[in-house]
């Protein structure tokens, strides 16, 4: 196995990206504390993330290792992985309803960014790995 330019940026791209979902919400970009001993939305959307993170840092090393075909596999669930970062906090579960209250106005445009970076990214690792595979076959 080579280790190729696409690989070590793919790969280390989602790693980072993987882990900064399942660690962002509770550290960097933390949404609200609880209550009055009650969690709120955003504290459900931070625990997802949690896991979702986890399978997208530990998919994103696998793509150092993969052959081309599983890449291509990886891939596409790197994808949806990146299209349910985006649907934790605006859809599926949410944050807190106000504009003043943290996970509002810092998470949940942080876990945006990052699920917009990711679908970018695999977008167009995506497109490089069917295309290099459409060579090989030529």
């Amino acid at each position: 196995m080579k280790l190729t330019k696409n690989r070590l940026l793919t790969g280390g791209a989602y790693t980072i990206l993987g882990i900064l979902t399942a660690i962002g919400p509770h550290t960097i970009f933390a949404v609200c504390e609880a209550m009055d001993g009650k969690f709120m939305k955003c504290h459900w959307t931070a625990q997802a993330e949690i896991g979702n993170g986890a399978i997208i840092a530990i998919l994103g090393f696998l793509l150092f290792l993969s052959s081309h075909t599983i890449r291509v596999g990886l891939q596409i669930a790197l994808l949806a992985l990146s299209v349910q970062t985006i649907l934790l906090p605006n859809v599926l579960i949410g944050v807190c309803g106000g504009n003043h209250m943290s996970c509002h106005s810092l998470t949940l445009p942080a876990l945006n960014v990052i699920g917009i970076v990711s679908i970018v990214i695999g977008a167009v690792n995506l497109i490089y790995l069917l295309r290099i595979k459409d060579r090989k076959q030529r």
